[in-house]
């Protein structure tokens, strides 16, 4: 990986992801970044993640933090995400991750 892929991962990761209904499992699925897919979380029961950025993957961890919020702890860095009023996942500064749907 580039130094540029990793700084745009790191960046994605201070992005959002957010899902519907209460507690950790309001959240398992998978998240779609709005930069046009270039990172999905696919969030797993158990508490594992995996992280696609730019078609490379890697593996996790997730935890909730609390009902609308969960931490997504990345190879290189951790992420906090809370849950939006329009069902994403946030970071509150500069993007959302959405759920795709089946």
């Amino acid at each position: 990986m580039t130094g540029a892929q990793l700084r745009g991962l790191r960046l994605v990761f201070l992005l959002a992801v957010t899902g519907c209904g209460g507690g950790a499992g309001g959240f398992v699925g998978k998240w779609e970044s709005n930069f046009g897919g270039a990172v999905t979380l696919e969030l797993q029961p158990g508490g594992k993640v995996l992280i696609t950025t730019l078609g490379i993957q890697s593996e996790g961890t997730w935890e909730s933090a609390g009902k609308d919020r969960i931490v997504v702890h990345g190879p290189r860095q951790d992420m906090t995400l809370t849950r939006t009023p329009e069902g994403g996942l946030s970071d509150g500064m500069l993007g959302e991750f959405t759920r795709q749907k089946n």
